[in-house]
């Protein structure tokens, strides 16, 4: 008998509603489910994709151990025990900090994860805790704590209702939105335009998105903050400072306007390679349309001042009186409040309560920046890493330098990893331990619905039941939780015993309807037994402005100028850019990454429906740059940076600025023992290979992954 489940896809951030429809063979058909309350009919190529990850011969079902250099199937609880003792050994011999964690970006898709991820990591209790934070939001995160006093009060655009909308660095034809969880986003973005608006985006490639904008310039790659920098200082000079009803809740205004009193547009133009003209119709365009609203994503976020792009961004929106304002920049209203529940828990965040053994570089949210990962690994000394344990995570291929990591990983005495494949980095672990996959499982959005465009609530049941003696994510941190603590007492012991019983008793769709029902919406009577009998989900409807009441600062206030971001303006004021006429290294190529729509996560390469018949991974370049060095389209290319080179084909196209090169992201499948059976048939490169892990924001550590330089030479094999 055939079966009809509704479902939210969690391959990306959009949240697009599904209907998934599975026979008695067990064929599965996927659709989009136009009664959808939030993506009303859209959805994209990813949502294939949960079919074959359940589906996929690759994928692991069972707990492996590595014995004598190859993978071997071993007991639950033999797994759980043999490595929970050995932790012990290590933190015992070595301290708490020997042990590392890396968490990868899909647990903010799973909503055990998000609730038992800090439990497990405050019972290991070490420092060296990296997650892919650092090579990728780590600057929104950051200036929201320091403006807004909490490190997940993030503005949000509101795409919806806003006549000009000014974007940096993001692709939301391909990415759906980021930061900005918006199922449909393209429709969103032509629906401004039809409304008479505009929509601006300045990218160093003409990306998918810029065929649907109004317009579109080249910016050179990691200079957008002294773009950002010109344009305020534009409204300062053009007295369009308006922050409206934000003057009661700012503070810092005057002291913020003397910082831009220098800036030289000239030089700005200079540096960023866009027209003076241009940075000048940008800042009247923030005046004329009513409302307006500055986006930034990971483009900005991953270059060299990622952390004053972010905060220039909330300038422009706050000093325009876009800020909290119906259709400029809002904050959510989730259902379960992960804000709300995170702050009564004492965790708004953090920033340089300590810094990193071997670089110096500040935590933040309590991690350290996984650019330092593999030196702290490497470099001898009290505090050095031997242990690492990866959730959901691919830091090999996904982090700067992976070819160091490699070697890093190689030398320590354990590496356990949570992963339902065996791809670069896992096949390098002691033990394997594999989590059910996406349909055998519940869902709720806690992370994504507290970044949409929209406030809903949508409950998505398990569409297959799990196989016996299988695992959900949550309970496989919960059981190794239970097991670690080398100090624990008889007392200790018993509290985790009843903690663990409880949390396997209660499950996490209890844990579900109790946040909702303590929640901003309790008086509505909304619960987990409301949401399972409205499948389609419940619209809370649209973003509203929210202060000071949403503010997590002392005083309820914004902070302009908080100093730490003073500091980081004047390590950004100080960049030899600003005094150069002229480029230094004119035959170096600045490179930034990219990814297409059917690519968020590197082992989707290996699964089917989500397969091009097409290499993917190649680099493209300006066909001007091409002609100077004699590179014809088609063919192979080394690209080269200090620490390593890559070899690839390229495409010769006008659609990239002149001195820039791309590359994707996530690909370099061929590294021994992956079982990625499709992504290895065209394995491509990895872009982190050539990346140099000693380049990042040295205000918040965050890597660049936009605007390093290399060298591209043809090939001769």
């Amino acid at each position: 008998m055939s079966q009809s489940v509704k479902r939210v896809c969690n391959l990306c951030e959009a949240m697009c509603g599904l209907t998934i429809e599975q026979a008695e063979d067990l064929s599965m058909t996927i659709r989009a489910n136009k009664d959808d309350v939030f993506s009303q009919g859209a959805f994209c190529p990813k949502s294939q994709g949960l079919k074959d990850l359940w589906q996929d011969p690759d994928r692991v079902r069972q707990p492996l151990k590595k014995v004598d250099g190859s993978f071997q199937p071993i007991g639950w609880d033999q797994a759980f025990q043999e490595i929970a003792d050995k932790i012990n050994q290590l933190q015992k011999k070595y301290g708490r900090s020997s042990i590392a964690t890396y968490a990868g970006n899909p647990n903010t898709h799973n909503f055990g994860n998000l609730i038992m991820l800090p439990v497990f990591l405050r019972g290991i209790r070490s420092h060296n805790k990296y997650s892919a934070t650092s090579v990728d939001q780590l600057p929104h995160m950051l200036v929201s704590y320091l403006m807004f006093g909490h490190q997940l009060l993030l503005p949000i655009a509101d795409v919806d209702h806003t006549r000009y909308m000014l974007m940096f660095g993001a692709n939301p034809a391909v990415s759906n939105g980021s930061l900005l969880s918006s199922a449909g986003l393209s429709t969103r973005l032509k629906a401004i335009q039809h409304r008479n608006g505009k929509v601006v985006l300045f990218d160093p490639r003409y990306t998918e998105t810029a065929s649907l904008v109004s317009e579109h310039y080249f910016i050179r790659p990691g200079t957008d903050a002294f773009l950002l920098a010109g344009i305020v200082k534009l409204l300062f000079d053009r007295k369009a400072v308006r922050p409206g009803h934000l003057h009661s809740v700012i503070k810092g205004l005057v002291q913020l306007e003397a910082l831009f009193q220098d800036v030289d547009l000239d030089q700005v133009s200079t540096i960023t390679g866009v027209n003076r003209e241009i940075i000048e119709q940008v800042a009247q365009d923030l005046q004329t349309y009513e409302p307006a609203v500055c986006y930034g994503r990971m483009g900005v976020s991953t270059q060299a001042y990622g952390a004053v792009c972010q905060w220039l961004i909330n300038l422009i929106n706050i000093l325009t009186g876009n800020f909290d304002k119906r259709g400029g920049a809002l904050f959510t209203k989730p259902a379960f409040d992960v804000v709300e529940l995170a702050a009564r828990m004492g965790s708004r965040g953090s920033f340089r309560r300590r810094k990193s053994r071997v670089h110096q570089l500040p935590e933040f949210g309590g991690e350290m920046p996984v650019a330092t990962l593999a030196d702290e690994i490497l470099t001898p000394g009290e505090g050095q890493i031997k242990a690492l344990i990866t959730i959901a995570g691919n830091p090999v291929i996904s982090t700067p330098n992976g070819r160091k990591l490699e070697k890093a990983m190689d030398q320590l005495d354990l590496q356990v990893a949570i992963d339902f494949y065996q791809n670069e980095t896992t096949a390098r672990a002691d033990y394997i331990l594999p989590p059910t996959s996406s349909l055998e499982h519940s869902h709720y959005d806690l992370i994504f619905n507290a970044l949409a465009a929209r406030n809903i609530a949508r409950f998505s049941p398990a569409v297959v039941r799990s196989p016996k003696d299988s695992r959900e994510d949550w309970e496989i941190l919960l059981e190794l939780w239970a097991r670690i603590g080398y100090k624990d007492s008889v007392i200790d012991r018993s509290r985790k015993f009843l903690m663990k019983k409880s949390l396997q008793a209660m499950g996490m769709e209890r844990l579900v309807d109790l946040g909702l029902r303590i929640g901003p919406y309790r008086k509505t009577g909304i619960s987990l037994k409301q949401l399972k009998q409205n499948p389609d989900g419940i619209d809370l409807g649209p973003l509203q402005p929210s202060l000071p009441q949403r503010l997590y600062t002392k005083d309820k206030r914004v902070d302009l100028c908080p100093q730490p971001l003073l500091e980081a303006w004047q390590v950004f004021r100080a960049d030899p850019a600003w005094r150069q006429s002229r480029n230094p290294h004119p035959e170096d190529f600045l490179l930034i990454g990219r990814r297409n729509l059917k690519s968020n996560n590197s082992w989707m390469h290996n699964l089917p429906s989500l397969a091009r018949s097409k290499n993917q991974c190649y680099l493209i370049m300006n066909k001007e740059d091409a002609v100077r060095r004699s590179i014809v389209d088609g063919s192979q290319v080394q690209v080269s940076s200090d620490i390593g080179s890559i070899e690839l084909p390229v495409m010769i196209s006008d659609r990239i600025m002149p001195g820039v090169v791309s590359i994707p992201h996530g690909w370099g499948h061929d590294r021994s023992d992956v079982r990625l059976t499709l992504a290895r048939k065209s394995p491509g490169v990895s872009l982190n290979d050539i990346m140099d892990d000693r380049q990042v924001d040295v205000f918040s550590g965050n890597a660049i992954l936009n605007g390093q330089r290399v060298r591209v030479s043809t090939f001769a094999k």
